[in-house]
């Protein structure tokens, strides 16, 4: 009892030995599959490869280039100088007033003209000068200083005017200029009958607030930053996207800056750097997948309780081996994978619904060696579910034939399926079915051929086992048929009765009624002391003590535990002999 306890508890020990070792292989496995085939190229090299994005990533070069192109379009932010428009408004009254104090100064107290016209014209434009430090043209000079009165209020009424209402707006020279002009076609053309010696009061109002004026609009440099980096920030922000499968460069192309740009974006470069973030993400990966296997193991599926350590090993070389294979056929095709190899052997062993679950994790782990593939997600859940219900029945053994058959219909007809509904082209369509049959068609024939190593390896009650051992020539059948034919009789019987109420119940009618074929083997050891083979009628009991005799009765279990052991029945069947009379003493 305690040897039991022991190796119980030392069982347990190796399973989970045995699941961190496969976490770990399963971690190392993933992390290089996941690792892009990388080019050893340079800017300015002929490529010598055809090379398409392996995942869809932002492409920084040109995202930083239409980020810059739109910060430089941005244009400088001008505001308005309310300084600027007071020393505008200013300087055009004190101008006028001045000017008209000059004029008034050429008259005396009876009203007559002290100064000709081109006296007075002359001496207005050097005082302009010297108070203002303004050159006035002759012509310009003329008209201001000798046009009537009248007109001259007009000028400065309208010159006043167009300055109030040009101030309240921002304007740089060249808008100033644009203001004026067009406030000053809103005049009128001439409002007395002077000479037309002079120019027109439109034209010197004009010209005049060219002159006097300054642009009131200063440039904000960090308004105009801050709109610069808004519009960087907002280029950024919608970043050009490379999707994945899109051509980067093809054979003979040169390689530009943004091409090498967008190698490296996609880690094709080759560099000496670890991929700690890839790796850490695997992990986090790999711990929910193996997380969520083992809590359906625990609480929904008790099947890997009667699982010996042997069997433990062959069930993980049958998660392991597609992993491996995997890593090196997914790079000729995403689709190129040997799930159903795991999904086979799976359902064998733990049925259909542990084939199932086992295998979805599989193509869980498998993904991000296909960079995440949605065709192969599809394709591999269908077949692998099809793969599952042929190979996964526990009453009898599956037909091969059936099996590839079936398998590769559901492959065929889950990628039609796809590649009609994303509508892809004939040729992807063919290729994509062709791939994906050739993955199912291998991966099943392959566990199919090792089959025979794996149930050497290991220990189980697959169908296939079973049925192999129901073969009346088994060396046990044999020996039970000639050396106690009255227990191989009784042995067929109760096959016969386990078989029928196994079915009833749902039960495992092929491992009760192979069971019951082996279950009375023990009794080989003495079989003349068993009274179905008494042929003669003479009892050997007759002649012992009570306790001898029952103890070579009782002993048959055990005895039979030993055979077993010898000729290497499965453990499942190990267990029905040594219980088959119960598990308790006899009160």
């Amino acid at each position: 009892m305690r040897n039991s306890k022991k190796n119980q508890k030392l069982f347990k020990v190796i399973r989970i030995i045995a699941i961190i070792l496969l976490a770990v292989l399963m971690v190392a496995i993933v992390y290089f599959g996941s690792l892009p085939k990388q080019y050893d190229v340079y800017q300015g090299q002929t490529s010598e490869y055809d090379i398409t994005a392996t995942r869809t990533i932002k492409d920084s070069y040109e995202t930083e280039r239409r980020a810059r192109i739109a910060r430089s379009e941005v244009a400088p932010i001008y505001v308005i100088s309310s300084e600027v428009s007071e020393e505008n408004k200013k300087l055009v009254k004190d101008f006028f007033n001045y000017c008209e104090e000059l004029r008034k100064a050429n008259i005396d107290d009876v009203g007559v003209v002290i100064r000709n016209k081109a006296e007075m014209s002359s001496l207005l434009q050097k005082a302009v000068k010297e108070t203002y430090q303004i050159d006035l043209s002759d012509e310009v000079a003329y008209t201001l200083a000798n046009i009537s009165f009248v007109d001259y209020s007009y000028v400065q009424f309208e010159a006043n005017e167009i300055t109030e209402m040009i101030t309240m707006n921002a304007l740089d020279s060249q808008t100033l200029t644009q203001e004026i002009n067009n406030y000053a076609s809103y005049m009128e053309e001439s409002r007395t009958h002077d000479s037309e010696e002079y120019i027109s009061q439109r034209d010197l109002v004009r010209i005049l607030l060219e002159t006097l004026l300054k642009p009131n609009a200063v440039y904000d440099e960090k308004a105009t930053e801050n709109a610069r980096e808004a519009a960087y920030k907002n280029a950024v922000s919608e970043p050009v996207m490379i999707q994945k499968g899109t051509r980067i460069i093809s054979v003979g192309e040169t390689i530009t800056p943004h091409v090498y740009s967008q190698l490296q974006d996609l880690d094709l470069l080759p560099t000496n750097s670890f991929n700690y973030m890839l790796l850490f993400g695997i992990i986090v990966y790999m711990f929910i997948i193996v997380a969520a296997g083992a809590f359906y193991l625990m609480r929904y599926d008790d099947t890997l309780d009667d699982v010996d350590s042997k069997t433990l090993i062959a069930l993980m070389l049958a998660f392991v081996i597609p992993l491996i294979t995997s890593r090196y056929l997914t790079s000729i095709s995403p689709l190129f994978s040997t799930i159903m190899f795991t999904a086979v052997i799976f359902a064998t062993y733990l049925g259909i619904q542990g084939g199932i679950t086992m295998s979805f994790l599989s193509l869980l782990v498998v993904l991000p060696m296909s960079g995440f593939n949605t065709e192969l997600i599809f394709v591999s859940v269908i077949t692998f579910f099809v793969c599952c219900v042929v190979a996964g029945r526990r009453n009898h053994k599956f037909n091969a034939a059936t099996l590839i058959i079936f398998s590769c219909i559901a492959s065929v007809m889950a990628s039609l399926g796809y590649n009609l509904v994303t509508q892809s082209s004939t040729t992807d369509t063919v290729n994509s079915a062709l791939w994906s049959v050739i993955s199912t068609g291998c991966s099943v024939v392959a566990a199919i051929g090792f089959q025979p190593l794996f149930e050497l390896i290991s220990n189980s009650a697959s169908p296939m086992r079973l049925l192999d051992l129901a073969q009346q020539s088994h060396p046990l059948q044999k020996r039970l048929f000639l050396e106690a034919p009255g227990t191989s009789q009784h042995s067929m019987m109760v096959a016969n009765l386990a078989d029928a109420a196994a079915e009833a119940i749902g039960a495992n009618a092929l491992l009760a009624k192979v069971g019951s074929y082996y279950h009375d083997i023990g009794k080989l050891e003495r079989p003349e002391y068993f009274t179905e083979n008494q042929q003669d009628k003479v009892n050997p009991h007759d002649s012992m003590n009570i306790e001898d005799s029952v103890a070579i009765i009782t002993s048959h279990p055990s005895d039979g535990l030993k055979l077993a052991k010898k000729y290497r029945l499965p453990l499942a069947i190990q267990n029905i002999i040594l219980e088959h009379h119960g598990t308790t003493c006899p009160g």
